[in-house]
């Protein structure tokens, strides 16, 4: 790129300039960029020089006020590989880049990393983005998706772009920073870096979340298989309450500021309560219409023991909720549609409507009151921090579970505040909804960056009237009372009457099972008839002509395997963990400079470790079916009894 007085030529660009390139491949991946950088100004506002190799240069203005070259006025290109040999690129398979410049380290760091690798580039610059472009080639990286660039300080459109690569960037991000760029926007790159951190956070705790849950949801939504059956489908409540306010009630400690106001605002508002405020509510003599729960553990079921058996509030709950609950729920109960359930019992074309998989009760409440097309939606109680020293909200049944503890000596309130000091580790210093300091735990800062890019891309108006905890971004602040007097003014659609529970194709689904017990029966024989040829492979790795042979016979049994592909992805639910590890390995195989040797030494090992685990899940699939079976064979026993009577 040179600059020019000629305007008459400041559309043509040299036949080798990669420009349209680029701008192609950026329309496909991302057109919003695309688009800004088609926009801009043709004329350069760089001065472009050439250097002793003939590569470019050139020079910008730092923050403070110098001018400074972008690269080197000898050889741009080596001082970008040198750049990279600080950086241990086999070892990643994500990479963050600090500032673009016309991209030499970026070229170089897209050959020497792995295929699957993926690189963020953070540049606040347009115009350095589209010099880059007009010098550099690196439109094959960005079709193929290895390529996305950041230009905008917005932590929200930063977790929404990030988050599809979380696994990728679980297994080793490495940060990479053009030292130039960072005097030009050191302040937009400090952001990124402090906002990168917290991503980190939510991703770790996300999946570990995941993997170490895994089994446990897999269980539980097999063991609630009946009520799966028999609760209505969502789809009836699909924008009921189209442009009506909802209202959110979780346990924060701030709910105790504002929760007297919900009373005669039943017919004004939709109201949601998580599971933890439902019995307070109702002891204050208010009943929301809906109630959520997916929590799997049993001390969830404390929340369910005192309700009224006249009670009108609707249950939602995932299937993954512990069993207890949907028997001891004495209301109406609807249960979420969920792919684990739909593929268990394949055979029945179920298709129950599902939401989006939520970390909490309140995110599915959130997802809940979107689905019913409430607008705004507000949220009371969910502080997501540690507002007052309180962890919970006074009133609650967290209160009931504690009392066996409480005595002169040991107060409610020294359980609150020992809640929190035991956490003390996992503590981080937040701004609050008013934008002083306060705490959190990284549980809750996690919930806290869902929501948030939850918000990002809600089209409802997001108010949150908590008057407490953390600031959220993508909502509106004000207080609970406000809220009411702008958006609950007017009378709300009646609650939609509930069907009532329908266990007639109990028989269906034991076939169902039955079928995915002898499926899993055969994925674990497979397994047990693989384990032999990759040992002997192992064993036997410089004997190329036997390792064929071997590999031949394990290509029959793959085949096989792949006819039971639905099974088999049931199966690896009970092997989060190692399903995990071989992903990472995978990567970190894919990403080392080895010997074709080598590799298949590594990729064996792996093998015979997943083929392993393979064969205790399939063994722990089919003892899970087993009761499964019987506790459906007792309900349809027990349905029938009362059919009968």
């Amino acid at each position: 790129m040179t600059a020019t007085t000629d305007l008459s030529t400041q559309y043509i660009l040299d036949e080798s300039a990669p420009y349209l390139e680029n701008l192609a491949a950026l329309w496909s991946a991302d057109p919003a960029l695309a688009a800004e950088i088609e926009a801009l100004d043709e004329r350069s506002r760089y001065t472009v020089e050439p250097t002793r190799s003939g590569a470019a240069t050139l020079s910008a203005i730092a923050s403070d006020g110098r001018s400074i070259l972008l690269h080197s006025r000898y050889d741009p290109v080596a001082e970008a590989r040198k750049l990279l040999e600080q950086t241990a690129i086999d070892q990643s398979m994500a990479f963050y880049v600090f500032g673009m410049g016309l991209g030499y380290h970026v070229e170089a760091l897209i050959e020497e990393a792995a295929e699957e690798a993926v690189i963020f580039v953070f540049e606040p610059d347009l115009s350095m983005l589209r010099a880059a472009f007009e010098t550099r080639d690196f439109s094959a990286a960005i079709e193929a998706g290895r390529l996305a660039f950041i230009t905008r300080a917005d932590k929200s459109q930063l977790m929404l772009r990030l988050t599809p690569k979380a696994a990728m960037i679980s297994i080793g991000a490495t940060q990479i920073a053009h030292a130039p760029s960072q005097r030009i926007a050191g302040k937009f790159h400090d952001q990124i870096r402090q906002w990168l951190d917290e991503f980190a956070a939510y991703s770790r705790t996300s999946l570990n979340t995941l993997v170490l849950n895994g089994r446990k949801t897999a269980e539980n939504v097999a063991q609630t298989i009946a009520w799966y059956l028999a609760a209505p489908c969502m789809s009836r409540l699909k924008n009921h309450h189209q442009g009506q306010p909802a209202v959110i009630v979780s346990a924060g400690p701030s709910l105790r500021k504002n929760k007297h106001l919900l009373h005669g605002l039943q017919d004004r508002a939709v109201i949601i309560a998580v599971q933890t405020t439902l019995q307070p509510l109702l002891e204050m003599g208010i009943e929301p219409r809906f109630v959520t729960s997916l929590d799997y553990h049993e001390i969830c079921t404390r929340f369910f023991e005192k309700l009224p058996k006249s009670i009108n509030t609707e249950l939602v709950a995932e299937p993954k909720a512990n069993k207890a609950i949907f028997r001891m729920y004495p209301g109406p109960v609807s249960v979420l549609g969920n792919a684990y359930a739909e593929d268990l019992l394949r055979e029945m074309h179920l298709n129950k409507e599902r939401l989006q998989d939520g970390a909490t009760v309140a995110h599915l409440a959130y997802y809940l009151a979107e689905h019913l097309g409430c607008d705004p939606i507000i949220f009371i109680g969910q502080d997501l921090g540690f507002g007052d020293g309180l962890c919970y909200a006074p009133g609650t049944s967290y209160e009931d579970v504690w009392r066996p503890e409480l005595s002169r000596f040991c107060s409610v309130e020294m359980k609150q505040w020992d809640q929190i000091v035991r956490e003390r580790f996992i503590l981080r210093r937040i701004p609050d909804y008013q934008g002083r300091p306060m705490y959190t735990e990284e549980r809750l800062f996690t919930y806290l960056q869902q929501f948030e890019r939850d918000f990002a891309r809600s089209k409802a108006r997001i108010i949150d009237a908590t008057e407490g905890g953390a600031a959220k971004r993508g909502t509106t602040v004000m207080t609970f009372n406000e809220a009411i007097e702008q958006f609950c003014t007017t009378t709300i659609s009646k609650q939609k009457a509930h069907p009532g529970l329908e266990f007639s194709r109990i028989g269906e689904a034991l076939d169902c099972l039955r079928n995915r017990r002898e499926e899993a029966a055969e994925i674990e024989q497979i397994a047990r008839d693989t384990m032999p040829l990759l040992q002997e492979i192992r064993d036997h790795i410089d004997d190329q002509s036997r390792v064929n042979r071997a590999i031949a016979s394990i290509d029959k049994l793959r085949s096989r395997m792949n006819e039971l592909g639905s099974c088999y992805d049931l199966v690896t639910h009970l092997t989060q963990q190692t399903e995990m590890e071989r992903f990472r390995s995978d990567r970190k195989i894919a990403a080392a400079r080895i010997s074709a040797t080598e590799r298949q030494k590594l990729q064996v090992e792996r093998d015979i470790q997943n083929v392993q685990a393979m064969c205790e899940a399939a063994r722990d699939f089919q003892n899970m079916i087993n009761q499964v079976l019987e506790i459906l064979s007792a309900e349809e026993s027990l349905q029938s009894g009362s059919r009968a009577a």
